[in-house]
């Protein structure tokens, strides 16, 4: 199991009190957490409990119909989703959205330009510095491929990949902006054993040598349990429990929501600890 991490003391993203309704379906019903800095906080439940909906409301996709996002403190609630990207929060996507006919350098890219300083006429007339910045980008993201494994790839059709690899590019895109803290959505789904084995190796590079803090949603439980250091449980909107990877499986609303009802009398016995 993993360990948690020394540094994790300070919360550097809040959610209070969150609600979401899509006309009459409550996708969200206050749901309230954390994440500390330099924590991996994984999220569970069910298929439609609104785990990516939280997601989407803390990158400022959607707007809450209640509550309040902070982020060192900040009020991020209301602001539009570049400016929360400025901020140091990045995310991937449950479903892969690449510029498959593009590069894999070139999706890199596109995560990296917001490092850009090169105004318009200095693009326009191809001036010395833009030319600077243009190859400082380019190494910038190479070192990103890099880091996830796909230099190799660079000049290859992000189409032309395997999933794993995809999934892979999609966090070094993300990367490429520099984040602080990091929100992954089901980054193993399509993997296989060994893919899936070497994600989670690599989400703890990403929180031990990036120092990022990361929130992950993931199905796979061995692989979320085995990384995260707090677990949050979330059913038909509603937060139903959260804490250590062992308590969380071990609690009787958490066995119910994934096996229904009849199964959380003995929630702790033998064989019932790994969801």
């Amino acid at each position: 199991m993993h360990q948690p991490s020394q540094i994790a003391t300070k919360a550097v993203l809040s959610f209070q009190d969150i609600s979401k309704v899509f006309g009459g379906l409550v996708a969200l019903d206050g749901v309230s957490g954390h994440v500390r800095t330099g924590e991996i906080l994984g999220i569970i439940g069910p298929n439609g409990a609104g785990k990516t909906t939280l997601f989407n409301i803390v990158c400022g996709a959607f707007a809450p119909t209640g509550g309040e996002i902070s982020f060192h403190d900040q009020i991020i609630t209301a602001l539009p989703c570049h400016h929360i990207a400025n901020l140091g929060i990045a995310r991937t996507f449950q479903n892969i959205r690449l510029f498959r006919r593009m590069t894999v350098l070139e999706n890199v890219l596109v995560g990296r330009h917001r490092k850009a300083s090169a105004g318009l006429v200095e693009a326009v007339l191809r001036l010395p510095r833009m030319r600077r910045e243009e190859r400082q980008l380019r190494e910038d993201a190479l070192a990103y491929l890099d880091t996830v494994g796909l230099a190799d790839q660079a000049n290859a059709l992000a189409g032309s990949l395997t999933t794993g690899q995809q999934r892979l590019l999609e966090i070094a895109r993300a990367l490429a902006a520099e984040p602080e803290v990091i929100l992954l959505d089901e980054p193993a789904a399509g993997l296989n054993t060994r893919e899936t084995q070497a994600l989670a190796e690599f989400i703890r590079r990403m929180q031990q040598e990036l120092g990022l803090t990361i929130m992950l949603i993931e199905h796979d439980m061995r692989l979320l349990m085995e990384v995260s250091e707090r677990v949050l449980v979330i059913d038909r909107g509603r937060k139903i429990a959260e804490g250590s990877p062992s308590q969380v499986q071990a609690d009787p609303k958490v066995i119910a929501a994934y096996l229904g009802d009849e199964f959380a009398v003995n929630s702790a016995a033998p064989g019932r600890q790994q969801l």
